[in-house]
């Protein structure tokens, strides 16, 4: 009969075996198989050689991985899981790009389209923001609709056609008056919260959430406050620009007057609205006039060419006093309104369309011989501005 031989292991080698065995990720089953011995024989060394006395001088910190192999196996599923998670939840988002900030009933649309084995219901729910339970009533009255789901569904199949054979250009209470001539009784606010739950905006409509941009521009206050009476020259003067259609494009006119004599005093003319019409103006009507920067008070609206660094440094220069009408306010600045109607009015609309040389001419004209010479101004006593001018 053979007897099988005890094998005997160094400490060394088992202290080894169990720093191994505590600092590695394997399992002990599988560190033992590969250092050729049996688990129950490591298990027990772990024991020996692991203890916390302080008389052992053999003993063993352990020092391995907060997590065993199964914990980190089923930390790396858990992870796997939230990436596939997130891939979906990413490739919806991508798909659904054009209903995120559309009405519910949009979305449940989109739900009941893409609805698959792989896009669940529950997760399209989730990423759109929307109920489930919301969704599946939203179903049930889609296959099975009542006498009113009725009479809104054909109303709104009416709304959405009559606007597109408008262009999509009205708007709901456009859209209201056509249904109700067409037979429908419904009222406005219904008709307006149908198109909007079906994403319908008019083309005319502002974008929403848009807002006009600020300027760093600076804003004077309204110092003249609409006192158009003046009672001699060179105390007012208002400044204005507008556009006259020619056959190259657009004919922009600076003009400044003087509210005491109603003069045209200052002009330019350009293929460009920009604040170096403002400046040839001024400067033409400041060799005209040679008046007194610090007893004048310039008035003009809140455009971009009167609120530029130039044109302020050229009227602060001189010690002129700069006065703004208030925003969006015409009638603040309306002699120079008024001029520029009477221009078109009377000499630049009956002309028709012409080049911009040749509407130049005929602005000149206006401004520098009709207007001062000819033209009688009530505000004048029914003198030309060059007679009450000469009378003053």
């Amino acid at each position: 009969m053979k007897y099988k031989p005890h094998r005997r292991f160094s400490d060394a080698f088992k202290r080894e075996a169990v720093e191994a065995s505590l600092s590695t990720t394997e399992t002990q089953a599988q560190l033992a198989g590969r250092l050729g011995i049996h688990p129950n024989q490591l298990s027990r060394w772990r024991r020996e050689w692991s203890m916390t006395k302080k008389s052992s001088d053999k003993a063993v910190e352990n020092t391995g991985p907060e997590k065993s192999l199964q914990e980190l196996e089923r930390e790396v599923a858990r992870l796997k899981k939230q990436l596939e998670r997130k891939e979906l939840e990413n490739e919806i988002l991508k798909k659904a790009q054009g209903v995120l900030r559309q009405a519910r009933q949009v979305r449940f649309a989109f739900i009941e389209a893409h609805r698959s084995q792989r896009w669940r219901v529950s997760i399209m729910c989730e990423v759109l923001d929307v109920s489930r339970a919301g969704y599946y009533r939203w179903r049930t009255r889609q296959h099975s609709p009542g006498a009113r789901a009725i009479e809104r569904r054909t109303l709104n199949t009416f709304l959405l056609e009559r606007a597109r054979q408008l262009k999509n250009v009205p708007g709901y209470r456009k859209l209201w008056l056509e249904a109700r001539d067409a037979g429908f009784c419904c009222g406005k606010n219904q008709v307006q919260r149908l198109l909007r739950d079906a994403g319908y905006r008019s083309c005319t409509a502002p974008k929403a959430g848009y807002q006009k941009p600020t300027s760093s521009l600076p804003v004077l206050p309204n110092l003249l406050n609409r006192q158009f009476s003046v009672g001699s020259a060179n105390r007012v003067w208002v400044s204005d620009i507008t556009q006259i259609r020619c056959s190259e494009g657009w004919l922009y006119i600076a003009a400044v007057l003087d509210l005491g004599t109603r003069r045209v005093v200052g002009r330019a003319m350009g293929a460009i609205n920009s604040a170096q019409l403002v400046l040839e103006a001024l400067e033409q009507a400041w060799q005209h006039q040679r008046p007194d920067g610090k007893q004048l008070l310039f008035h003009s609206d809140q455009g971009s060419q009167y609120r530029n660094g130039e044109v302020m440094r050229w009227l602060n220069t001189r010690g002129i006093t700069i006065s703004m009408s208030r925003r969006g306010n015409c009638w603040d600045n309306a002699c120079s309104e008024s001029f520029f109607a009477l221009l078109k009015k009377e000499w630049t609309r009956p002309l028709g369309v012409l080049g911009r040389d040749e509407m130049a001419d005929e602005v000149r004209y206006y401004t520098d011989e009709y207007y001062p010479k000819v033209r009688r101004h009530m505000a004048l006593g029914g003198m030309t501005p060059d007679a009450y001018a000469a009378a003053a």
